[in-house]
């Protein structure tokens, strides 16, 4: 099982962008990295996310089962 975080970049005219910012296999260090970016973020237009990710099933960004918001 792999975490990632997920960077979202939001615009005004034009869809979001994601970009994997980071992953761990290990959840309280992914947790203790996106607690680091939400920090140290200024631009309040990103904004991030921690995905548990099973290499078994592609994830979905509207499933919010699927996004942990921490």
């Amino acid at each position: 099982m792999q975490y990632l975080i997920i960077k979202e970049t939001d615009y005004n005219n034009i869809s979001n962008s994601y970009d994997v910012c980071n992953q761990s296999n290990d959840m309280d260090k992914a947790t203790d990295m996106l607690q680091g970016y939400r920090l140290i973020e200024t631009d309040k237009d990103v904004s991030y996310t921690m995905i548990k990710y099973d290499n078994e099933k592609p994830f979905d960004f509207d499933n919010e089962s699927e996004v942990r918001h921490v």
